[in-house]
């Protein structure tokens, strides 16, 4: 029989609950030896010096042309170990180029039994919390630690191969049925849901998460693929490939590159399709999806430099088949932190009790909230009063009292304490309470006013530096009045300081003399922002656009596409 999957639920679950699946397309490899670091610095595009003990990075190995051999994430588990979390489809040309380079050096490399498991969802760490008592998960992204399980080894790396926090677990295969039952076995509100290798796949592409030979091969150079952002260090030293990669870096962007496409209409378009707009070719399409997130179909895509800025529409031919595209830039889908929907949670609690006057799905939504983030002071706050109003204040007050022992500053538990404190007639520790909380203010009142000196202390000494680098910038322009540093020295001082039309004509001077320079874009923009010119901001915002994505430079690309949508969105308003 059949069974049918439906990615919308399954989606839906990892996107606020949690779910998983077996990983049984990518592997683990272990190093060990005493050389291993110095070994892998010569190797890796990363700096794998620092790594400390439990910390992980992504990063890639390449040839001498900076072509992918292997893209992976390295995770430092022992004084001289670190293994690698990898596609199994690429982990044998993987241990081929590092045994060709491996002569002297004391490195074992070998490839690990172990099966994995991935856990993905904002309550991921909540359900491992619950399934294994005490166990202190890596909280930073590629973090690696260790665990018993049923007295067996359990490796677990923060990873999110969605867009959304989550885990990967590796122990020996009948430990992986074992936790999938456990798991299964949870209850309602704590067992993930089994996701399907389908879903999965959508829930990668809105993540902009690639695949070997299928979004990327060893045909590309690794700035193609994006990689770079995540996965190279510039600053190290000498390693295989090094210096195509920095050459890229200094003297432009590739001409071809990956990023997003967002199709109108509901027909698939062809995988490795040849992209044409009239009858040039302009790109290649690699995974496709419908991304219930979006609500429109998806895919990534290598397109040429000059047609790389996000939010154009185009209409353009994939494989003799017409399609209306927008580019955008990955992800796809923003990731959102545990606080966020933590917020979520109390904003629909709260929502949900002013609509219904119901206490029992909001109290047990800001139960959720509080456990999403434990220092989420307003959860705690409302939940006391949900609990006050059903006369449960010893309950209330043990909330108020967890909130202290986490953060001993925060004025709302004392005064809430105080509180309720007082409606049981412990007039006494109300009192104590009260005085913590006017205490508390005090204190905060006194470091406020100090900070307050600090900051007009040292706003006097940037004021003295900023007159002596304008005068600085002035005798440069007398002798070059296009001089490009010291043009977007003087705009970005005046721009600063508040002096809007006198910020205007240098760096209006340095986007005529430099027609690549992004951050100009940037700050010419936030400039004509400041002096209501926002038709013509806008217009920058665009230029500046287009320039940082032909360049590569990501940095001022995303907060120039942040703030032309934040005036596209208020101009429509």
């Amino acid at each position: 029989m059949e069974t049918t999957i439906d990615i919308q639920a399954e989606h839906k679950r990892v996107r606020e609950h949690c779910g998983v699946f077996p990983l049984d397309s990518w592997s683990l490899v272990q190093a060990t030896g005493e050389d291993i670091f110095t070994y892998f610095q010569s190797q890796t595009t990363n700096d794998i010096l620092q790594l400390a003990m439990g910390q992980g990075q992504n990063s890639a190995v390449v040839d001498r042309k900076a072509r992918l051999i292997a893209s992976f994430s390295i995770h430092r588990n022992g004084e001289h170990s670190v293994v690698f979390l990898i596609e199994s489809s690429i982990k044998d040309k993987f241990l081929k180029h590092l045994d060709t380079y491996l002569f002297r050096e004391d490195v074992k490399i070998e490839p690990l039994s172990y099966r994995l498991l991935a856990l993905q969802g904002p309550k991921s760490a909540m359900i491992l919390e619950k399934l294994v008592k005490k166990v202190h998960l890596p909280e930073k992204q590629n973090a690696i630690t260790s665990f018993q399980y049923l007295e067996s080894e359990v490796l677990a790396i923060n990873k999110s191969l969605t867009g959304e926090e989550g885990y990967i677990l590796a122990c020996d295969s009948s430990l992986r049925e074992k936790i999938i039952t456990a798991l299964r076995e949870a209850g309602e509100k704590w067992s993930p849901l089994p996701i399907s290798p389908e879903t999965f796949e959508v829930l990668r592409i809105e993540a902009g998460v690639l695949l070997f030979n299928k979004d990327m091969n060893e045909k590309n150079i690794l700035p193609e693929t994006g990689l770079e952002h995540t996965s190279v260090n510039y600053n190290k030293g000498c390693y295989i490939g090094q210096e195509v990669i920095a050459r890229i870096k200094t003297y432009g962007a590739p001409s071809v590159a990956l990023m997003g496409l967002i199709f109108e209409g509901n027909s698939l378009p062809p995988l490795n399709g040849v992209i044409k707009l009239g009858n040039k070719k302009i790109g290649t399409l690699k995974s496709t999806t419908f991304s219930p997130s979006l609500e429109k179909i998806i895919a990534l895509a290598y397109i040429q430099k000059e047609h790389r800025s996000p939010d154009i529409e185009m209409e353009v031919v994939i494989d003799d088949l017409p399609f209306k595209v927008k580019t955008s830039l990955l992800p796809f889908y923003q990731p959102q932190t545990r606080k966020d929907h933590s917020k979520k949670l109390m904003d629909r609690a709260l929502k949900i009790y002013q609509d219904e006057e119901d206490l029992e799905e909001p109290i047990s939504l800001l139960r959720e909230a509080i456990a999403l983030d434990p220092k989420h002071a307003n959860a705690y706050e409302a939940l006391g009063v949900f609990l006050s109003q059903q006369g449960k204040l010893d309950e209330a007050i043990a909330l108020m009292k967890r909130l202290v022992e986490i953060d001993p500053t925060e004025i709302m538990a004392h005064s809430n304490l105080s509180v309720y404190y007082m409606k049981q007639g412990r007039i006494e520790e109300a009192e104590l309470e009260k005085g913590e909380a006017t205490a508390i203010e005090f204190e905060r009142l006194v470091t406020q006013n100090m900070a307050k000196k600090k900051k007009e202390k040292q706003a006097e000494a940037d004021k003295k530096e900023r007159e002596r680098m304008v005068g600085m910038f002035e005798q440069v322009l007398e002798i070059d009045p296009v001089d490009q540093v010291a043009n977007f020295g003087l705009g970005s001082i005046y721009l600063e300081t508040g002096q809007y039309e006198k910020a205007l004509p240098p760096l209006e001077i340095v986007i005529k003399e430099n027609k690549d320079y992004s951050a100009a874009y940037l700050l010419l923009g936030k400039n004509l922002e400041k002096l209501s010119r926002n038709e013509e901001a806008m217009e920058i915002y665009r230029q500046g656009i287009a320039a940082a994505s032909k360049k590569g430079d990501l940095m001022p690309l995303k907060d120039m596409q942040s703030r032309l949508n934040q005036l596209l969105h208020s101009s429509d308003g």
